[in-house]
């Protein structure tokens, strides 16, 4: 599989170069590689299951990894304003490095000045900003994913962006809503009735206002089955609101974003395996005495950069906090957080390393009936190597 996506990228760009001399090609790369150190404490070695609790000494290794967020990709364009983007992540698979998947495959027409339509894979107009942290995807908190940040993620959609002027655009995306957590029924989604009506919609309007940028976005879904027992509710709905804010002033550079949302872990968004994102389930609707509960997700993050010549310092700090009803109707929640440093320096053209130093912390579980389970802290010290052509 792994060759026959090189050679069919291979033949795409084959027949882009002898396209007619109107149309452009561009090609682009990315290598991401990581050397890191992983130290986590006795109780977050437990909670994760990495140690034998009669001899919990700390979960401590060094790690070198070829990212999958490498990648290698092309685009096109004609004069009749139509383009295509098609980008493959090369990486995956483990420590080895040698998985190919798609991140990217779109297409897009510019009608006219104030309208384009685009289809394919890609990412959604929600959440749309991500902190400058990217050591350690295996680690699973790479953009601080799971500890503030929600991904948008990538998927089959199709979307229309209205343009008004230079001030902003409205973007409308109609995405398929299976995906994230099937529902609380207690059999699996797929042995029923799949009653979707409508797609999941995601609408985002960024807004230029000089060196500010702002981010809104608001994101609805609803998942309904048939052949439920008679009384049981057979629905599920996903809403939530973001707004995300970017802006520079000279070398000092600030973003930041906060998103709030029911059953986020019944969708297909980014939310990390932290203990406040799919770890426990928190962020998943619930069934109580036959009735929906609905779960509840809270999460923001802020990044402060300064830049001095070819180094660019930045501070992040972020949280995220699920709850949701346990089937004795009672509260359970998860609260983590991030803080640390990112420092990426340019080298030369095209060469950057990244030294970075983050602190996680999974917090504590805690159930409604005073429970209270520590969940552990776990800190990534290392370097990233940055090569772009």
């Amino acid at each position: 599989m792994k060759k026959l996506f090189i050679f069919g990228f291979a033949a795409l760009l084959l027949v882009a170069f002898t396209a007619p001399a109107m149309a452009k090609v561009k090609m682009g790369g990315i290598i991401f590689a990581d050397f890191y150190y992983l130290d986590r404490d006795k109780n977050n070695s437990i909670a994760k299951g990495l140690t034998n609790p009669a001899n919990p000494d700390p979960y401590t290794v060094g790690i070198y990894e070829l990212s999958p967020i490498t990648r290698l990709n092309g685009r096109w364009t004609n004069e009749d304003n139509v383009g295509m983007f098609i980008e493959l992540g090369l990486g995956g698979g483990g420590s080895n490095g040698t998985g190919v998947s798609l991140r990217h495959a779109y297409g897009w027409w510019d009608i006219n000045p104030a309208f384009q339509i685009m289809a394919g894979h890609s990412t959604t107009p929600f959440s749309q900003l991500n902190p400058s942290q990217l050591l350690g995807t295996y680690s699973g908190t790479i953009i601080g994913d799971g500890y503030g940040d929600w991904y948008s993620g990538r998927f089959p959609q199709v979307r229309g962006t209205f343009r008004f002027g230079k001030v902003g655009r409205v973007e409308v995306a109609l995405i398929d809503p299976s995906g994230g957590n099937a529902g609380p029924w207690g059999t699996p989604v797929v042995d029923f009735q799949n009653n979707n009506k409508l797609p999941r919609i995601d609408i985002g309007v960024p807004l230029h206002f000089g060196p500010v940028r702002l981010y809104p976005a608001v994101l609805w879904q609803e998942k309904n089955v048939d052949g439920l027992t008679t009384g049981v509710d057979d629905k599920i709905r996903t809403f939530a609101g973001s707004i995300g804010a970017r802006a520079g002033f000279g070398p000092f550079g600030v973003a930041l974003e906060g998103n709030w949302g029911k059953n986020m872990g019944n969708t297909r968004m980014g939310m990390g395996g932290s203990p406040s994102g799919s770890g426990l389930g928190y962020a998943n609707a619930t069934i109580v005495n036959n009735t929906i509960k609905d779960a509840e997700t809270w999460a923001y993050w802020i990044d402060l950069s300064y830049k001095f010549g070819p180094i660019t310092p930045h501070f992040i700090f972020g949280q995220q906090k699920s709850t949701n009803k346990n089937a004795l109707d009672q509260d359970q929640d998860a609260k983590t957080q991030m803080i640390g440093f990112s420092v990426p320096i340019d080298l030369a053209k095209g060469f950057r390393i990244r030294p970075e130093f983050m602190w996680y912390d999974d917090g504590k579980d805690k159930i409604g009936n005073g429970t209270s389970t520590n969940m552990g802290k776990f800190a990534i010290y290392g370097v990233q190597f940055q090569i772009t052509f």
